[in-house]
């Protein structure tokens, strides 16, 4: 077990709750563009294009239909900012509010494919080729995830399993398919090369392998809020939006 603070589930959302409440006043496109931001530095940490051994600058992610895949098509943005080449997969698409559509017009402001939904259902398994693809952000599902795995997820992921050994996965807070207290729910469940937590870090990220890279991310909340949920402030370094524990 790892010596940093982590929040369960239940805590996690009263502390987003509170956060988004009257008496704070974030919104969440703010924290979504926070985490996004903040994945995306993660990606620019563990895979620098600085690297030769990096030329390919194909990052491809996944989204999935609340939050996390919010997060995750924020990250392509900056991604793309930085230099590389995003792709977005994005196959049950959020209708819950105008942002999520926003989102998408800002990835095609700037010229980020997006995998069209209608289309032949197999395309997004050309990125998953080493060749192609220096890593995949699984931002499916985040710590409001509930079994059963419906499709097209189940299959999803079951094709990240496959992979995983040869493209590192980037996890946005919580590994897709994982119980955010309890962690792996069977063998086939995904790995991830990196997890970003948000905020706080959640139980689940004990289950991580030794040699998985765990960042925390969310650099926005002071001392007393922190403390008041059993926690204290991580130790960002000078101008850093993220941190390797």
């Amino acid at each position: 077990m790892s010596a940093f603070k982590v929040v369960s589930s239940k805590l996690a959302a009263e502390i987003d709750q509170e956060l988004m409440g009257p008496q704070v006043g974030f919104t969440l496109q703010q924290l979504m563009e926070l985490a996004g931001f903040s994945v995306a530095q993660a990606v620019s940490r563990e895979f620098p294009l600085s690297t030769k051994m990096n030329d390919n600058k194909n990052v491809f992610i996944i989204a999935g239909p609340g939050n996390n895949g919010g997060d995750g098509l924020v990250c392509a943005r900056h991604l793309k900012l930085f230099g590389y080449n995003p792709v977005v997969f994005y196959p049950k698409r959020s209708e819950r509010t105008e942002f999520y559509k926003q989102l998408l017009h800002q990835l095609n402001f700037f010229k980020i494919p997006v995998v069209p939904q209608g289309e032949d259902e197999t395309r997004w398994l050309e990125y998953l080729k080493p060749e192609k693809t220096l890593c995949i952000v699984d931002a499916i599902f985040g710590f409001s995830f509930k079994p059963p795995m419906r499709e097209p997820f189940q299959s999803i992921l079951s094709q990240l399993k496959k992979v995983e050994n040869d493209i590192p996965i980037v996890s946005v807070d919580v590994p897709s398919g994982w119980d955010v207290d309890k962690g792996p729910l069977s063998e086939d469940s995904i790995n991830p090369k990196v997890l970003v937590s948000l905020t706080v870090p959640k139980p689940c990220s004990n289950y991580l392998k030794e040699k998985s890279s765990h960042y925390v991310g969310g650099r926005f909340i002071p001392r007393d809020f922190a403390n008041k949920y059993g926690f204290e402030p991580f130790a960002y370094e000078d101008t850093e939006q993220i941190l390797k524990i």
